[in-house]
This record gives structure tokens, sequence and C-alpha cells, in this order.
């Protein structure tokens, strides 16, 4: 048996939307070559710019290029203190995000047009990582640095998603929407700076373990004014090849591409056959791959469970049994028990504890309960996966 990853898994390469990128490298080109960022940046910005001009794709950064970049470009555009991710994303249209933008500007409705986003968020081109989770009649998109960020950075890539999120579902419905709420991470920031998030988006909270815009769950039936069904099943065609013809991330392990795909969904959609599609790979291919790093499916999503668990442990007020469920897992007490198995730590000691890889055993899967479902009774003591996605709508509330 193979050993549990702990979520550690090296360095994530990342890409930029490219209106963004453009935005990105001309403010950034506004600073002195003397400042300390431009000259972090001096290596790489020559090549960067003559890609841009000659129409390439953005390349793949490190977590330490996209700090630099957008702090020089934050520091170019000398608006760092006036939330300019709120100016940047309002000035974005779903043609910027390539084939992706355009299979979601002629879908059917919102629901679908964001089931597209969540699928090729590879192809669309950000840093940070989205999953929905419906919630009795709301829906949370919640947003993820999926790498070390700086906070300053991550705050300024969370404001712009969610500008042109907004600012794009206004513009394909033709409706003046506006969220229940948005939800952010980290301390409440200086009065004008509060003063226009609230202007852009609602009530918004400080504080949160991660960053999420809540909108009613009635939204994801609202048609699209540009929905145009055979323009969406050619854009959708185009979507798939380039999926199916992409390689693996320079520098990016396999298995890491899979947890990638794991926290991209829903708990109750976290299947070897989800993930396979999400890769453009047939589900023995995933499994072979995996075999060959000496790990297995299970093991990968164990390790991505885990930290998970550990991140809502440490820096979220829920109770246990709260947390369970966000998870996925059927109830607080099989919570508790793969953590134990996993770690020898009970939920309270999980958190804090040394991050190392632990082993899984034969007998400790998380049971991930579908609507209505009830726990094995017959045989708690063993721990199974219930397949259960055929039982879910992608977006719609319980």
């Amino acid at each position: 048996m193979g050993k549990v990853p702990t979520g550690d898994q090296g360095p994530r390469p990342l890409r930029f939307a490219p209106v963004l990128w453009r935005t990105l490298l001309g403010a950034a080109g506004q600073l002195p070559p003397t400042h300390p960022l431009a000259a972090a940046l001096t290596p790489h910005l020559p090549h960067w710019r003559a890609e841009l001009d000659a129409a390439q794709p953005p390349p793949l950064l490190s977590a330490a290029q996209v700090n630099t970049l957008i702090r020089a470009a934050l520091h170019g555009t000398q608006a760092s203190a006036q939330a300019p991710g709120i100016e940047i994303g309002g000035a974005q249209t779903l043609t910027a995000f390539g084939p992706a933008g355009f299979a979601m500007m002629t879908a059917p409705n919102v629901g679908e047009a964001l089931h597209i986003g969540l699928r090729f968020q590879h192809l669309i081109g950000t840093p940070l990582v989205l999953r929905a989770r419906p919630q009795g009649g709301e829906l949370r998109l919640e947003l993820r640095a999926g790498a070390a960020l700086h906070a300053d950075v991550e705050r300024f890539l969370t404001e712009e998603f969610i500008a042109s999120l907004l600012g794009i579902l206004r513009q394909e419905t033709g409706r003046d929407l506006r969220p229940l709420r948005t939800e952010l991470t980290g301390p409440p920031l200086p009065l004008d700076v509060r003063l226009r998030y609230h202007a852009a988006f609602g009530t918004v909270s400080f504080g949160a373990p991660h960053s999420a815009v809540v909108w009613p769950a009635a939204w994801l039936t609202l048609p699209l004014l540009r929905a145009d069904p055979a323009t969406h099943r050619d854009a959708l065609a185009w979507c798939e090849r380039l999926t199916h013809a992409a390689t693996p991330e320079p520098g990016e392990a396999f298995d890491a591409q899979v947890a990638d795909c794991l926290r991209l969904q829903p708990p109750h959609d976290r299947d070897l056959g989800t993930v396979a599609a999400l890769l453009g790979l047939h589900p023995r291919t995933v499994r072979h791959r995996l075999s060959r790093l000496g790990t297995t499916f299970r093991e990968v999503r164990a390790g991505m469970l885990l930290d998970e668990a550990r991140e809502w442990l440490a820096h979220s007020p829920d109770s246990t049994e709260e947390i369970a469920q966000r998870l996925g897992f059927s109830d607080a007490r099989s919570f508790r028990r793969a953590l134990k198995a996993w770690t020898g730590h009970t939920p309270r000691n999980s958190a804090s504890a040394p991050q190392t890889t632990v082993k899984l055993s034969g007998q400790c899967q998380p049971v991930f309960m579908c609507p209505g479902a009830a726990p094995n009774a017959g045989n708690r003591s063993v721990m199974r996966v219930a397949a259960c996605s055929a039982h879910l709508t992608r977006f719609s509330s319980k």
C-alpha cells in the first residue's frame, strides 16, 4: 500500500487569462528599472512581452513569479490601496476567456455556464481554485489560492475575479444582479476600501476561512441573452479537444493534477470517473499513472481530504459535525475515525499535528452520502464510499 500525500505536493504552475495578463504586464512596466520588484522581473519581462506581441497564450508561472508580477503591477498603478482589482475585473468579458468563454456565453442559462466554467477552469486561466457549494436556496462559489500566494496578491486576484464574475453575469443576463453576500479572508480593510467593496459586491464580511460570493440558487435558471445551441456545441467540442490534447504542466506531478481536479468538485462528485473526464483520460489510465507513482486514486483523495480537514479545523469556527458535512462525510463519527486512522489524532489535535505523510489502510475510506441516504448501519466499522453522484444535480439545492 502506498502513502497518502498530505497536500504538500510541490509548486503548482499558474496561468492568467489573456486580458489580465496583458494588463499586469503593462502595469508592471511602469515601474522604474531600479525598483526591486522591476529588477526581479527583468530576466522575464522581455520574453513575456515578445510572446504577448506574437499573440502567444500566457505562460505558466510559479507562485513566486505571480507574487512578484502582481506586486509590481500594483506599485506600477500606484493604486494598491484603492482595490484596483475591481476596476480591472469590471472590464472583463466572456470573450477574454477563449473557447471556454464562448461555451459559457452561448449556454442556455447561468447554471450551465457556471458548470462549464468550473469544468474547464484550467482553460480560463486563473491562479485561484474555484468550487461551487449548494446550500439550501443559495449557491456559494468559493475562491481559494491554489498555491503559496501572498495575502495582498490573493486579495487582488479575489477582488478582480468577483468583479469580473458579477459584471459578466449582468452583461449576459441583462439584469442588475446583486449577490446575497460576499465573504473575504483576512482582517477588515481600511474604510475607503471597504466602501469600495460594498459598492461593488454588496454586503461584505471579513475573516472567512475562504473567500466566497453567495447568490440565490434561483439565478442558475436565468436564461442568457446570447444562448446559441449550435455555437455552444462547437465551443464545447473545442474545449474538449484542448483538454484531451493538453500535456501535463511542467513541474507538476500527476498525483498533484489529480488532487487539483478533486478540489474543484463538490464532495459527492469526487469520483474517479469525474476526475478522469476533467483530465481527458480514461479511468484506467488514471489508475495506471498513479500506480507508477506508488499511490492510488483513493490515497490521493484521502490526502486531499486530510489537507482540507486540517484547514477547516485550524481556521473555521464551525463544529466538527459541520466540518464533516462540508467535507462530504456521512457524520462526525466517520470524520473522527478517518482522521484518527490517517494521522493518529482526533479532530481537536489534527490541525496542529505535524504535517507528516500518513498511510491509508484498506478499511479507511470516508463515507460520502447522497441526499436522504442513511449510513450503513449493518457494518459501521468499515467505511465505504457511496456512489451517489447520480442522485445529485450539479448546482441545484437540496
